[in-house]
């Protein structure tokens, strides 16, 4: 009753005094739109310099680096976890009866400017218990086939760090085997085509972590940096998928994904025209309500042609105004999981359940390879009606500089604004 009483003086009340309190509010809510949309690249009010800033993902680029320095020295694999050791002492270890046993793969290529894959791989295990360590195993796939060119090869720090690497040519004798991996089937040649290359080296690390046993695989890009907590956010996310009423009808969970495709999108304006025509009704009906109620104890007025036009005109300002503070920030997801087959990009993090893995890797290997990695599984996920899962927030940072190892590939703004934070 109060808000229909507030809603019938302002209508009735002298057109001045409408228009200054609608003016009033909506100025109030533009600026808060500026304050807090600045970081949503679908707002009107998106400031790209600030956005772009790395902040949480500098600093844990930092950590990485201290943990790189002590990890050219001392094991933190998930059989010696000697580093995880000495970081943590006393800490309370995850239990394993609710630890997924995972195993992530990481494809690397020589890039032309920064290497990303150090602080990659430190950025995964640094902050990890011991026993966290011992239910994941990371597998680096350097995908020259002279692996020589590639700086990770044989640094202390990536025997150090990774519990496997696999090569395409064998493996030195100075190299010890019971890190590096010699592949010498169904892998791709010199004059292999990008993407059936990309296509062949991600069948290859599945192959390798299904022979681990491994609840889950997790496809990670070499140019990401993971979040302090990620292990523990992605065990609590897969636990919840895992109580889903058929656990077995999603093919993958991205740990990554930007918030440049989740803005108000041209395709979908027709759910968007409904439902701004449905607030409409509601809006002018409280009204009406509102009238005909405190028309029955007083005499009333019709509404007046100048009435009606003010109405709409407020009405579309400030429906203009929520569609100007972007998608991401009036209607911000909870966190924990969300379903997301439309619209996720790209392949920096992605958990896929052990038993879809035959199904993904037979259709890698096969011809024709005509579209890249990432689009490649998303076609797989389309045709066999299979969702897509998002983890909320993103527990990956793309910081790769270029979108592209090839010299010369185009940069691409993929970025977790929301990672910052």
């Amino acid at each position: 009753m109060a808000l229909l009483s507030t809603l019938q003086r302002l209508t009735s009340a002298r057109p001045p005094l409408v228009d200054v309190v609608f003016a009033a509010l909506w100025l109030i809510l533009c600026q808060l739109a500026v304050l807090y949309a600045w970081r949503d690249p679908g707002s009107f009010f998106f400031d790209s310099e600030k956005a772009f800033k790395p902040l949480y993902s500098a600093i844990r680029e930092s950590e990485a680096d201290e943990f790189i320095q002590k990890a050219l020295k001392t094991s933190a694999t998930s059989q010696h976890p000697d580093l995880q050791h000495e970081r943590h002492p006393s800490s309370p270890y995850l239990d394993s009866y609710n630890a997924s046993k995972i195993c992530a793969g990481i494809p690397t290529k020589r890039r032309e400017k920064e290497q990303f894959l150090p602080r990659t791989i430190a950025s995964l295990v640094d902050t990890l218990s011991p026993e966290e360590r011992k239910s994941l195993h990371i597998v680096i796939l350097i995908t020259e086939q002279s692996p020589i060119t590639n700086p990770a090869f044989g640094q202390s720090w990536l025997s150090n760090m990774a519990d496997e690497v696999l090569l395409y040519s064998p493996v030195p004798k100075y190299l010890s085997l019971d890190t590096y991996r010699h592949i010498d089937e169904n892998k791709p040649t010199e004059t292999t085509e990008r993407n059936e290359h990309v296509q062949l080296d991600y069948a290859t690390l599945m192959e390798a972590c299904q022979k681990q046993g491994a609840d889950y695989f997790l496809l990670v890009e070499d140019d990401i940096i993971a979040s302090r907590d990620w292990l523990s956010r992605l065990n609590s996310a897969l636990r919840l998928l895992e109580a889903l009423p058929n656990p077995s009808d999603w093919l993958y969970l991205r740990l990554f994904y930007t918030e440049l495709y989740l803005g108000w999108n041209g395709e979908e304006w027709h759910i968007y025209i409904p439902m701004i025509l449905l607030v409409y009704a509601m809006v002018a009906g409280i009204i009406l309500l509102g009238r005909a109620m405190r028309g029955r104890l007083t005499k009333q007025t019709p509404y007046s042609t100048t009435s009606i036009i003010r109405f709409n005109v407020w009405f579309i300002a400030f429906t203009v105004l929520f569609f100007m503070a972007g998608r991401v920030t009036v209607l911000p997801k909870s966190e924990g999981i969300r379903e997301m087959n439309n619209y996720g990009c790209c392949a920096q993090g992605l958990a896929f359940p052990a038993h879809h893995l035959d199904m993904l890797e037979d259709k890698l290997r096969a011809p024709p390879h005509h579209a890249a990695g990432d689009s490649f599984i998303e076609i797989v996920a389309d045709e066999m009606n299979l969702k897509r899962w998002a983890m909320e927030p993103s527990v990956f940072q793309h910081v790769g500089v270029r979108g592209s190892s090839e010299k010369g590939g185009p940069r691409k703004k993929l970025w977790n604004y929301g990672f910052e934070t």
